[in-house]
């Protein structure tokens, strides 16, 4: 009977320590799954982090894109007639080939939208033109007479034919 009793027991206590050979091993096997899941975790939170940041930059560009500022566009030849007494120097003194300006994409704008005038531009300031044959980048060199508001003036070489629009759209790219 004590054999059996040591029998019983040894198989008790075998049966035990394969139980909790079996619990330690799961348990390893739970906490290496909890590293790993902890390691996803730290990945997935620098991704998340990156991608914050690539927001904040994409949201600081769609902050900074220029507003429209709607005007009428006119164009205009260097010549006495249709500027002042010195047709081929601009208000900001740049000097003027009347045979190639139109290449030059220089333009002039109503004294309103001049700084000095409470508007946004300066001379030299770069603007995009939209709504025109000549979409693009112009330059600002000139100004036109003060009966005229919110309206620009593309030079023209002469012998271009006139042109007018009524609406249109101008974009501020100098910060």
């Amino acid at each position: 009977m004590k054999t059996t009793i040591k029998t019983l027991g040894f198989i008790g206590l075998t049966i035990l320590l394969i139980f909790v050979l079996t619990k330690n091993k799961e348990i390893r096997q739970l906490k290496i799954q909890e590293q790993n899941h902890i390691e996803s975790l730290d990945t997935l939170q620098l991704e998340l982090d990156s991608l914050k940041i690539q927001l904040k930059n994409i949201l600081r560009k769609v902050d900074s894109i220029p507003k429209p500022i709607n005007v009428k566009a006119t164009m205009y030849h260097p010549v006495e007639a249709q500027c002042d007494d010195t047709p081929l120097i601009t208000a900001d003194g740049s000097k003027i080939c009347p045979i190639s300006v139109s290449e030059w994409n220089w333009i002039a704008v109503s004294q309103d939208l001049l700084k000095k005038n409470g508007g946004i531009f300066d001379y030299g300031d770069k603007v995009y033109v939209k709504g025109t044959h000549k979409d693009g980048i112009y330059t600002i060199r000139d100004c036109m007479n003060k009966r005229k508001t919110f309206q620009i003036d593309i030079l023209e070489s002469i012998g271009t034919s006139q042109y007018k629009y009524d609406e249109i759209e101008i974009f501020a790219l100098n910060d």
